[in-house]
């Protein structure tokens, strides 16, 4: 035992910047994945490893605590740690080298070549009877859409539009915490002299110092394996998603989703001819064995948010996360891992991305500074396996062409000199004592009314109703008292499970872009309703 906690422990270079028990934390995951650590096996007693290793016990501690959270460690009372029993035998023991985290994987796994074929545009569009304007008495004249239009639009739901954000709009952060004084002082700063990259961008993939400030977070915060040379800026998730959709889905293509889910992106990749295949989520995430269940044609590709289902707020569990890559490395099949609010978890550091697992570069990760920045900012970007990044660099030519430099080289200084870091730490505590007085209210106020379904972070909470009545039929009285959540309900896809499941009852809760008197006035009037109509 002391020969492998002393190896793991050995820095590499690429994690020399990082902290001591993030460190420490790598090495004991690298060695529980490649099977030097057996399932059920005992680990040393924190102190006695601190002692050992010649570090401070918290060091120790912090990495045990992360190791547990992500489903690495499990402790037995009067025992101690030992690592999970519950990982999968058969993911161990498979003859291949786990790839370090930081370490390019290409160097280590077999080259992809995937067939990328040309999507065709739908042939045929269908008809519609266009509107009479005024007092026209022309006859309405058919309206031609094509069929992507058709099938995007099915998934379209029109949420009420408010002058200003009300609570509890899940979607809203607290935008009087952000900086604007520092961030208008960056984009005058970086305009004063523009280099050529600004005035005449030519790079589809970004501008190179934004994408260096970016994958350098990446690997530190999130365990991504990237550098700047695999990371597109793109304008949003919705974007990334249309990339990945017109790169990798030929019409008729199965992709699974959550189920429940984000309707947008059901939307975006059914524009690309996707057959929606809905995969039920539960308290350990995406069900990963209905992957393998008869649909219309094999799934190609899975999109899924393994730190945070929307609106659920579950996580995907490690076993889960460890079954669905080697999914994709027996069917050949993409994971696109939509890596949503992962800066917010309350009960520890954030959790490592499913895409520092990948040894196969089977993963395509998107994320966005939407939510932990402001929305009108409009950048997020895409981690792309290396075998990619010319057909996504080729594609986004004929898209948007480069993205907008002006808002991208601001961010990028907003990196370097500190202030997105600081930005992130003020708004976890911010947005953590926010979360913890909604469940006190609910805790308090409604227990009878309504369950809170448990997760860790997020900037929302999943409450169902507990007398189970449909979700929607206090929608007009929510909107009259300008209450803005949104219905649990509405985010399932599978139309086969009764409508009114009391499972899929309930209210999504935003907390993080109103302060406590006003969640505390918008809660009491959302009580009254609940009990009114109940």
């Amino acid at each position: 035992m002391s020969t492998v906690f002393s190896w793991i422990f050995a820095s590499r270079p690429d994690e020399a910047s990082q902290p001591a028990y993030r460190r420490l934390y790598l090495g004991i995951r690298a060695a529980i994945l490649d099977g030097r650590l057996k399932p059920g096996e005992k680990l040393p007693a924190t102190r006695d490893l601190a002692q050992q290793l010649r570090m401070s016990r918290n060091t120790v501690v912090n990495a045990f605590e992360l190791l547990m959270s992500e489903g690495y460690l499990e402790g037995r009372v009067g025992a101690g740690s030992f690592v999970a029993a519950s990982l999968p035998d058969r993911l161990f023991n498979t003859g291949e080298t786990v790839t370090p985290p930081g370490i390019d994987a290409a160097a280590h796994a077999n080259p992809l070549s995937p067939q990328i074929p040309a999507i065709s545009p739908a042939a045929t569009g269908t008809t519609a009877p266009h509107p009479e304007h005024g007092n026209s008495k022309a006859p309405p004249r058919p309206l031609r859409i094509s069929k992507s239009a058709l099938r995007s639009l099915a998934y379209n739901r029109h949420h009420p539009h408010f002058p200003t954000s009300r609570p509890f709009n899940p979607a809203t952060p607290d935008l009087s915490a952000f900086p604007f004084d520092i961030w208008a002082r960056l984009l005058r700063r970086t305009w004063r002299l523009p280099k050529q990259a600004l005035s005449t961008p030519t790079d589809s993939m970004g501008l190179h110092g934004l994408r260096s400030e970016i994958a350098a977070w990446l690997r530190q915060s999130r365990g991504v394996n990237c550098d700047a040379s695999r990371i597109m800026i793109v304008s949003g998730a919705q974007q990334a998603l249309d990339l990945i959709g017109r790169a990798l889905i030929d019409p008729g293509d199965v992709v699974a989703l959550e189920d429940p889910g984000y309707e947008g992106i059901r939307g975006v990749l059914a524009a690309n001819g996707a057959v929606i295949h809905p995969i039920a989520v539960d308290q350990e995430g995406l069900q990963v064995s209905a992957l393998t269940a008869e649909t219309t044609a094999p799934v190609r590709m899975v999109v899924t948010t393994p730190s945070r289902n929307y609106p659920m707020g579950t996580t995907l569990s490690l076993a889960r996360r460890l079954s669905l890559l080697q999914w994709a490395r027996d069917v050949d099949g993409w994971i696109i891992e939509d890596d949503y609010d992962s800066e917010y978890r309350y009960d520890g550091p954030p959790l490592s991305s499913l895409q520092g697992l990948d040894r196969d570069n089977r993963v395509i990760y998107v994320g966005t500074f939407s939510r932990v920045l402001f929305p009108g900012i409009r950048l997020g970007y895409l981690v792309l396996p290396p075998d990619l990044v010319p057909v996504f660099r080729g594609l986004r030519g004929f898209a948007d062409g480069v993205p907008a430099p002006t808002a991208q080289a601001a961010l990028a200084a907003f990196f370097t000199d500190g202030h997105f870091g600081s930005h992130v730490r003020k708004m976890r505590q911010l947005y953590g004592e926010r979360r913890l007085h909604l469940l006190s209210l609910i805790t308090t106020q409604a227990p009878d009314l309504l369950d809170v379904v448990p997760t860790d972070g997020g900037l929302h909470v999943c409450a169902r109703l507990v007398n189970g009545k449909a979700d929607q039929t206090y929608e007009k009285d929510l909107l009259a008292r300008q209450i803005d959540c949104r219905f649990l309900s509405s985010y399932f896809h599978n139309r086969a499970a009764p409508v009114n499941d009391p499972a899929r009852q309930g209210l999504i809760l935003g907390f993080a872009g109103w302060e406590k008197k006003l969640l505390d006035e918008s809660f009491r009037d959302l009580v009254t309703i609940l009990r009114r109509k109940s």
